[in-house]
């Protein structure tokens, strides 16, 4: 149920209630979020997100990947599998415009909160699926996470040095395509209900969103009936267009991808004999003989540091680029401070805090960062408390084990 709202970001009085875990759907909420949605993180009361205990580097206690993916949400403790835990999310489903979840394909169904079950309460919800293969098929039953997905999808296969085996990808891309379609799905579907008063269930499927994330490789795949080929950072379909490493070592990559882009290559390398070479006067022909040019061209590379080849492509017009690890990136890189990349907040727990910014601007309604990411059960009182469950309530469901707070109980209601 849309709240009326004086929020001037484009989902303001929007309400969602989150049950997703890990990474590929809190990151879709998040965005949502970002954009004004009031997302309530429905947690499991004893262990919450899965991501809260996952990984290597905590801050006080708190995890760093938790923390990057669930800003901007207020987060509750609720026992789903007791019978009143389900009565209350229900309750709270009646007042809400959207419900995400990503578990396995029927358990929403098994603790009676799936979509025929909110429908009876709110037909005009959003209920929105997010999982591994879908709802339905040969694969549904199974478990899965990114690098089953990066298997599965042909993503794997194709990435890797030509001699080597194939390689996962160093960050979870499919979660990440995964979550950019639930936040488009459910802001396209709420658009429909805006217009038609009809809400819908939205089926998401990471394989999918992999699968698509593979064009335009799947054109020429299909054409061919040829899977594409490992060619490490090298491109199948334009030459030179890959990693090349100066006299310091330094790893830059160049792009090729126009003639244009060759002809001021040639010039920054002073080659202009190159441009008359029949083996080399078209892509198609220098794809063709790709091994001689990026052997030659490896020779020119290594005879100077990698500054003074930069410098030169950059004068030329050349796409070109040094190859940074994260940390120059996120710390270094110009282009990304004067984007604003970086999100300082105050967590309730951990202290300041760093995120990064919702990668788009909507220059009338941007993103902003209000909430810090929830501590557990940081917000159960003052949710319930909203959608208008009364003390008493509250009190006896804090006892039955229905519901609860922060682990501490500092916000722990008085009786």
């Amino acid at each position: 149920m849309l709240k009326e709202s004086s929020g001037s970001r484009p989902l303001s009085g929007y309400r969602i209630l989150d049950l997703t875990i890990m990474t590929a759907g809190p990151v879709g909420t998040m965005l949502l979020g970002d954009f004004g949605a009031d997302v309530i993180k429905v947690e499991e009361i004893e262990r919450g997100d899965l991501s809260r205990n996952i990984g290597t580097v905590f801050v006080k206690g708190e995890s760093v990947q938790f923390m990057s993916e669930n800003r901007n949400k207020r987060s509750i403790r609720l026992d789903l599998k007791h019978p009143q835990g389900r009565e209350l999310f229900l309750r709270l489903a009646q007042e809400c415009d959207v419900i995400t979840e990503n578990f396995r394909p029927g358990t929403v169904d098994r603790l009676g909160i799936g979509y025929e079950d909110v429908k009876k309460v709110n037909p005009g919800i959003v209920y929105a699926s997010v999982s591994a293969f879908g709802q339905s098929g040969p694969y549904a039953h199974l478990p899965a996470n990114d690098p089953i997905i990066q298997a599965l999808s042909g993503l794997m296969a194709m990435t890797g040095e030509p001699d080597g085996p194939p390689m996962r990808l160093g960050n979870p891309y499919p979660d990440f395509g995964g979550a950019a379609m639930l936040a488009f799905a459910v802001s396209t579907a709420l658009l429909h209900r805006e217009r038609t008063g009809e809400g819908q269930y939205l089926d998401l499927s990471l394989l999918e969103a992999a699968v698509f994330s593979t064009i335009p490789r799947d054109g020429e795949t299909l054409v061919t009936g040829k899977a594409p080929e490992r060619l490490g950072s090298a491109s199948p379909v334009f030459t030179p267009y890959q990693v090349f490493y100066g006299s310091d070592g330094q790893a830059f990559f160049v792009a090729c991808f126009t003639q244009k882009f060759w002809i001021g290559l040639c010039r920054a390398l002073e080659k202009t004999e190159w441009l008359s070479n029949e083996k080399y006067a078209t892509n198609p022909s220098r794809c063709l003989h790709r091994s001689e040019l990026v052997n030659e061209l490896d020779q020119q590379f290594r005879s100077k540091d990698s500054t003074h080849w930069l410098d030169r492509l950059g004068s030329h017009g050349v796409p070109a680029a040094k190859v940074q690890d994260l940390h120059q990136a996120l710390r270094d890189d110009p282009q990304l401070e004067n984007a604003g990349m970086l999100v300082k907040m105050e967590h309730g727990k951990a202290g300041t805090i760093e995120t990064l910014a919702a990668p788009v601007r909507l220059h009338r309604t941007p993103a902003r960062y209000e909430l810090p990411p929830p501590v557990f059960g940081e917000h159960t009182y003052e949710v319930l408390k909203e959608f208008g469950v009364h003390q008493d309530e509250i009190a006896r469901w804090l006892d039955q084990g229905v519901i609860a707070g922060t682990p501490d109980c500092e916000l722990e209601p008085s009786r």
